[in-house]
């Protein structure tokens, strides 16, 4: 079943992103279609300084990093033809929200004051990164204490989980409570503002053996629906779960720290063999 988005986002939309190129790679087909664009807000929550992060300790990143990554997001939501007087950077520590929890929660909350949004996208309960993780803690907990009265939807990044059958955490949500967005009359203009991401979509770095967003992923985004997620006070946490919440709970704990491992040794083996 399609739902509209026109009729899903209608008002004042923000969506608050983590990190440069969330926000495309989540919602990018939503902002592509919605009408409104000057009713379009972003609000990003990170400086962009740990992606390309340093595998090890030598691995060195520039120090503009953070800028580049800002223009990156401000070329891609202008062929999304979202302004860019409606992009909002909070520079907050990249990786670090879990340290910086009050500041994170003052500025969102003053900048969603001045913007009076209807409708709130934020990250999934259970996206893998802790930074994702951070800010829908935030939100959901100042709109619980009623101090934030617009509508919060749940969208994804991080659906796809190798120890997971199926390999997509969604299949596991309530189906009654998923909202599914038909994308794919704009599938190509998403991919054109993904490519802006070249920090992400690039070999950025001479230490780096793989794009952050390689082209097989961006395809695999960009022809799939985008599925979104209401925020429902009666299904907090593993509650919108129909099975298997032992395992999720499980993988979602150990799966990214499986990963980083799995970078690192094979970072180090090719250094030795390149030696």
């Amino acid at each position: 079943m399609w739902f509209d988005p026109v009729e899903m986002f209608s008002g004042t939309v923000v969506i608050v992103a983590p990190h440069m190129d969330d926000e495309v790679l989540a919602c990018g087909g939503v902002a592509a279609l919605l009408p409104q664009k000057s009713q379009i807000h972003v609000i990003y929550a990170t400086d962009g300084m740990k992606s390309p992060a340093p595998i090890l300790p030598h691995d060195t990143i520039s120090p503009d990093l953070g800028e580049t990554r800002e223009k990156e997001s401000a070329a891609a939501m202008h062929l999304l033809g979202v302004p860019t007087e409606n992009l909002h950077f909070l520079r907050l520590p990249e990786a670090e929200l879990n340290n910086h929890m009050p500041a994170l929660r003052h500025r969102l909350l003053a900048c969603l004051q001045l913007i009076k949004p209807d409708r709130i996208l934020l990250p999934f309960r259970f996206d893998r990164h802790p930074d994702h993780l951070a800010i829908n803690r935030v939100l959901t907990a100042v709109h619980q204490q009623g101090q934030l009265p617009a509508q919060l939807t749940e969208y994804f990044v991080y659906y796809r989980w190798r120890l997971l059958p199926g390999r997509d955490v969604r299949q596991y949500i309530r189906p009654s409570a998923l909202r599914t967005v038909d994308t794919q009359a704009v599938a190509a203009q998403k991919r054109q503002a993904l490519d802006c991401f070249r920090s992400q979509t690039t070999i950025f770095y001479p230490w780096q053996t793989r794009p952050i967003l390689t082209p097989q992923l961006l395809d695999d985004t960009c022809a799939t629906p985008e599925v979104f997620l209401p925020y429902d006070a009666s299904m907090p946490g593993t509650a919108v779960f129909t099975k298997a919440v032992p395992w999720i709970r499980f993988v979602h704990r150990w799966e990214s720290p499986l990963q980083k491992w799995k970078y690192l040794i094979g970072a180090r083996l090719r250094r030795v063999v390149a030696k």
